[in-house]
């Protein structure tokens, strides 16, 4: 399940609540994920996976009060952090963000949609991964069993569609806003594909009301 569903978030914070209720309050890690951090060493989604087949949880839009707890609105969107997140020593400061002018300045170019990033993505397709601290350029959005990546690539920007392990899409372009409007293109051409027994189905209609028709 995706971070921007509603259902993983919740099943994020009450985990993490059920932790901080069996940890030692001074540990490190404890500081740590009262910030809505994991340690590094701990895998956050399999984690919030097994509280999400123990009890079932709303999939409702998040109120305010749930996007501000926990960080839960940073854990949705990595890629509004303007700048890196380190891991410090300090119980009451365990995280910092580290960054420059650059690195702020592109962060926000990107949120502002200038043509780098695609912002409003149909249906539920969501950014999977995207480090604008990363040089060279790098962008996987997600679906299902679909997933798009665009990179550059010299002068070129390389998309690359994917449904599984097919390569549905293998194309360069020169300008990064003509690779996003492939992408967009896809993308809501792929936001619910068809069940083929409901395909099926529907032919089987067809074929029987032309039937009806040819003897009337």
């Amino acid at each position: 399940m995706d971070r921007l569903n509603p259902k993983y978030q919740r099943a994020r914070v009450f985990m993490l609540r059920d932790i901080l209720t069996k940890v030692d309050p001074k540990a490190q890690h404890a500081a740590l994920m009262r910030n809505g951090v994991f340690p590094p060493d701990r895998d956050e989604k399999a984690m919030v996976e097994v509280y999400l087949k123990d009890r079932e949880f709303s999939k409702d839009p998040l109120s305010f009060t749930e996007l501000c707890t926990f960080n839960t609105w940073f854990s949705m969107h990595p890629e509004k952090i303007c700048g890196i997140e380190k891991i410090s020593t300090s119980r009451e400061f365990p995280i910092t963000i580290e960054g420059d002018r650059p690195l702020i300045e592109q962060t926000l170019g990107h949120a502002l949609g200038n043509g780098q990033l695609i912002l409003d993505l149909p249906g539920e397709w969501y950014v999977d991964y995207f480090d604008p601290s990363d040089q060279d350029f790098l962008v996987i959005y997600r679906y299902r069993d679909f997933h798009v990546t665009v990179y550059s690539q010299g002068l070129d920007f390389n998309l690359q569609a994917h449904k599984g392990d097919f390569i549905l899409d293998n194309i360069n372009y020169r300008k990064i806003e003509d690779a996003n409007t492939h992408v967009l293109s896809f993308m809501q051409a792929h936001q619910n594909p068809q069940n083929p027994e409901s395909i099926l189905e529907m032919e089987a209609l067809a074929l029987e009301l032309e039937f009806q028709l040819k003897q009337l």
